[in-house]
């Protein structure tokens, strides 16, 4: 283990002395610790022993660094940009139900799954994760727009597909019985406690903040921990009280994004997420090191195939679709519609699955992993090609 470990720090090391050099190569952060993750799995295979029921005890800090990112993400957005655009996040939405309804099909007439199988796997595939396509989205030359309806709908996508999500899979169980809830009901919740929970917290946090940044009580060493606390204390309490915490934490961002406007949340929220970043790296070694155990020790073509289609078409064309009454032009249109990488959410959903006892759960997480290796690479070498092509065409 110590050995591992001594490789994971070298990567790091090596990552930060040549991160320019790999970002003008197209060359993103979670590309390189997911090869490295690979190798490592790959050549520690006999002695690591990775068993399938032990990542799932990496749930917890998965889900914390997610909900980190969300915030970070929603106290980003403009709301002003966003309200006056708010056709497309809302039409992106939309999409949703489209998009499980295209990968179910898909799954049913590909990998010949049950039903209930193929809409679980539809909806682990489904959100979206902006973090994965950040080259595009820092780009100066993308227009406000686009970047803040990618923002919107990876935020609140992971918050919605969850509870569906634990529906089906509790459906899945409990085949003899009647589930106990029904879905509007399990929605009404998880969102209703969500919004309570970040309206609540969040107003006493901004309240407080002001307090103290209004008599000088901020730290420059600690600063960077103040919306990581934040967003760990929205999301957690949200889960304890049964609610939603991935979109507690997006509305908590937004919120945020309304009611501390000072120049310096902009620095704040840059520093938190270098130190969600490095989480998130060791994370995707983790993922990589899983995804090698998953995936390279045998091949299965129609796992790839599915992961290739769920990356490059079942949002593609019902994002197409909605969009075709709004007044983007085709290339705005087909760039937005491009843009839906699969990520963190994914990598949540699937350690839920490990711990149930659906027939097909081995399956449906190989082809989750799958989708969330090509996602990487594609939407990473595609991000500054696509920033360009937007570029041409004003």
């Amino acid at each position: 283990m110590y050995l591992v470990l001594a490789w994971l720090g070298l990567a790091i090391f090596l990552y930060s002395i040549a991160i320019r050099q790999l970002q003008r190569a197209e060359f993103t952060g979670p590309m390189w610790f997911v090869l490295f993750g690979c190798a490592l799995g790959w050549y520690f295979q006999d002695s690591l022993a990775l068993r399938l029921e032990t990542l799932r005890e990496f749930l917890p800090l998965v889900e914390l660094i997610l909900a980190i990112f969300l915030f970070s993400d929603a106290a980003k957005t403009r709301l002003r940009v966003l309200l006056h655009s708010y056709q497309l996040p809302l039409l992106l939405l939309l999409a949703l139900p489209l998009t499980m309804g295209f990968a179910a099909f898909g799954a049913y007439a590909l990998l010949a799954l049950p039903w209930l199988s193929c809409f679980i796997l539809a909806i682990m595939l489904t959100p979206t994760d902006a973090a994965l396509c950040q080259s595009f989205i820092q780009q100066k030359q993308v227009p406000a727009k686009l970047r803040e309806a990618i923002n919107v709908e990876s935020g609140l996508n992971d918050g919605l597909c969850v509870p569906v999500f634990l529906f089906l899979l509790s459906s899945s169980l409990y085949t003899q019985q009647p589930a106990q809830r029904s879905l509007g009901a399990l929605f009404l919740q998880e969102v209703g406690l969500a919004l309570v929970v970040a309206l609540v917290l969040t107003a006493i946090a901004i309240y407080l903040i002001k307090l103290t940044y209004r008599h000088h009580f901020f730290a420059a060493k600690s600063s960077p921990f103040l919306f990581i606390g934040i967003a760990i204390a929205v999301f957690s309490v949200t889960q304890l009280a049964g609610g939603s915490g991935f979109i507690a934490v997006f509305i908590s961002g937004l919120l945020f994004d309304y009611g501390f406007r000072d120049a310096l949340k902009d620095k704040l929220i840059e520093e938190s997420e270098h130190i969600a970043d490095l989480a998130a790296y060791i994370l995707w070694v983790i993922f990589g090191i899983s995804a090698s155990v998953l995936m390279f020790t045998t091949f299965d073509w129609l796992v790839w195939a599915y992961a290739l289609l769920a990356v490059a078409v079942f949002r593609f064309f019902p994002v197409i679709l909605l969009l075709l009454g709004t007044r983007l032009n085709w290339y705005e249109r087909v760039v937005l519609a491009w843009f839906g990488p699969k990520g963190l959410a994914s990598v949540v959903l699937s350690l839920m699955l490990l711990g149930s006892e659906l027939p097909d759960s081995l399956l449906i997480t190989k082809i989750t992993a799958a989708t969330v290796l090509l996602s990487i690479f594609i939407f990473g070498v595609s991000g500054h090609l696509a920033g360009a092509f937007l570029m041409k065409k004003q």
